[in-house]
């Protein structure tokens, strides 16, 4: 009884062992890199994202108005984060990636006030 035990527990060790592992490899097929389309009250915005590593670029394209670089931009797992300038907004976005969706939280700040937004980004063809 004692030696199936040991191979239980010894199995299932090596089993929790490659968690950590299959995530990882998990987190780098994801990719970022392409076209992403956000709808806003004000039109289809565009989010241009091209991502090496872990780390994510590009630029957010409104509908109406300059285009805005992505800065500070990073993947983990199917989380991604960046933060952009818009029409002088400090904007920060918060994302998580399911297969050619990104669900975001962007957080801005205006008159001294925190406002936050949900937007959904799909990918385009």
């Amino acid at each position: 009884m004692k030696v199936k035990n040991s191979l239980t527990v010894a199995a299932l060790s090596g089993v929790l062992m490659l968690l950590p592992v299959s995530s990882l490899a998990h987190a780098e097929d994801v990719t970022l890199t392409g076209n992403w389309q956000v709808k806003t009250d004000k039109g289809t915005t565009v989010l241009r994202l091209s991502q090496s590593g872990d780390s994510v670029a590009g630029k957010w394209v409104p509908a109406k108005g300059d285009p805005a670089e992505i800065e500070n931009g990073k993947i983990a797992g199917d989380t991604v984060t960046f933060s952009f300038v818009y029409n002088t907004h400090h904007l920060n976005a918060t994302g998580h990636l399911s297969g050619d969706t990104i669900s975001l939280d962007i957080v801005g700040h205006k008159w001294g006030m925190s406002k936050k937004v949900h937007r959904t980004a799909t990918r385009m063809e």
